[in-house]
């Protein structure tokens, strides 16, 4: 399974005003910063540790294609690890090849595409997402290092998941809703639930309510009510009120299609995961997929999300 996951870009200043990017401080353009950023992660890789203390490096070895017409951005980030032991066995007779100790890196190729639309406050970028080499939280911190270095340190950057409308509108229409989570706050009200009759445990800040569904017609019925409220402008200040009988702070559920599970939030959607599953929509060749259709695929993505941040769904995002 093949994953991208798509952020949008933005530039605040000390006022927190979201800027023009190709001209965000009055002349500089944010492509070409963000070129000569990759060009920097190609001359020094990044070194820095997670959380449980493993090392990791964060570079570009990779080419980097730049396309002033089209405002695009095209390489592979090289994100290393480690802190595991691997064997690299040989393909038919699995005899071993080369034992990687656990402070030995392992690096893996992260596809990425990014566009820079002219007059616009959002840049779009897409990363392959593969297990243990998220790249977005490494990629933000050293654009910012590099925007400071680089002398715009009034500057901030910011990247938050970009949702794809086009895709969640289509699982929604066509997946199966798996469960809900009603949610109160603590300092809200208790919540209502006499249709199920359960209260939840409190959990830290917020009292959930979770159940799943068997009957297919209470599944779609409730399924329809989400997918209305999903896309309408809720006031993140004001309680849902859901089914005509249930007043809560926040819903969540999960959507499950075609192998691929989501959850969704109605109002915290950028609590959301921005990641989709493009397996089927890659071209492949001696089993991976080929460099034109993960351009194509990614770019296809980018203007998805666009498309529907033009019209009224960027409100709800």
């Amino acid at each position: 399974m093949t994953n991208y996951i798509v952020y949008r870009i933005s530039i605040l200043n000390n006022r927190k005003e979201k800027q023009i990017l190709n001209y965000f401080n009055g002349s500089e353009d944010l492509l070409n910063i963000c070129n000569d950023y990759y060009v920097s992660l190609k001359e020094e890789k990044v070194t820095y540790f997670d959380n449980s203390g493993n090392k990791r490096t964060f570079s570009i070895t990779s080419k980097i294609v730049r396309n002033d017409k089209e405002r695009l951005l095209v390489t592979h980030f090289d994100s290393a690890y480690t802190g595991k032991e691997i064997d690299i066995r040989d393909g038919n007779s699995n005899l071993l090849n080369y034992a990687v100790g656990k402070d030995e890196l392992q690096s893996r190729k992260l596809f990425s595409h990014a566009y820079f639309p002219a007059n616009a406050k959002y840049a779009y970028i897409v990363f392959e997402n593969k297990s243990n080499l998220g790249v977005k939280v490494i990629f933000e911190q050293e654009l910012q290092k590099f925007l400071n270095r680089s002398g715009f340190t009034e500057y901030r950057v910011k990247l938050e998941p970009a949702l794809n409308f086009h895709y969640l509108s289509n699982m929604l229409d066509k997946g199966k809703l798996k469960k809900i989570r009603l949610i109160n706050y603590l300092q809200s009200n208790d919540i209502q639930l006499s249709l199920w009759k359960r209260i939840c445990p409190n959990t830290k800040d917020q009292k959930v309510e979770e159940f799943k569904f068997s009957n297919k017609t209470e599944n779609d019925l409730i399924k329809f009510e989400l997918s209305k409220l999903f896309f309408s402008q809720l006031n993140v200040d004001e309680k849902i009120f859901f089914m005509s009988k249930y007043e809560v702070d926040e819903i969540s559920f999960e959507i499950n299609y075609k192998g691929a599970s989501k959850t969704f939030y109605l109002k915290n959607k950028n609590g959301m995961r921005a990641n989709i599953d493009v397996s089927n929509r890659l071209k492949y060749l001696g089993g991976e997929p080929t460099y034109e259709s993960m351009k194509d695929v990614s770019l296809d993505l980018i203007y998805e999300t666009i498309g529907y941040g033009l019209s009224s769904f960027d409100n709800v995002a």
